[in-house]
């Protein structure tokens, strides 16, 4: 049989440490999210007449015939 090489050596002797830090990193859950805040009001659109630029008016912007 082979003498093990020294990394060998050194990757036993911290495998023990290696393997318990990983278990504490891995067993932790992370923090759950927060609760979902009501969605934020806005305002309301209201009809297309009364986003326009101000100018025109409903029903009145047809040319007229003589």
């Amino acid at each position: 049989m082979t003498r093990p090489s020294q990394q060998e050596i050194d990757d036993i002797r911290k495998a023990p440490k290696e393997e318990k830090a990983y278990n504490a990193a891995s067993s932790v859950a992370p923090n759950p999210a927060p609760p979902a805040s009501a969605p934020k009001k806005m305002a309301k659109g209201g009809s297309a007449s009364s986003r326009a630029d101000g100018i025109a008016q409903r029903g009145k912007t047809r040319g007229k015939m003589c």
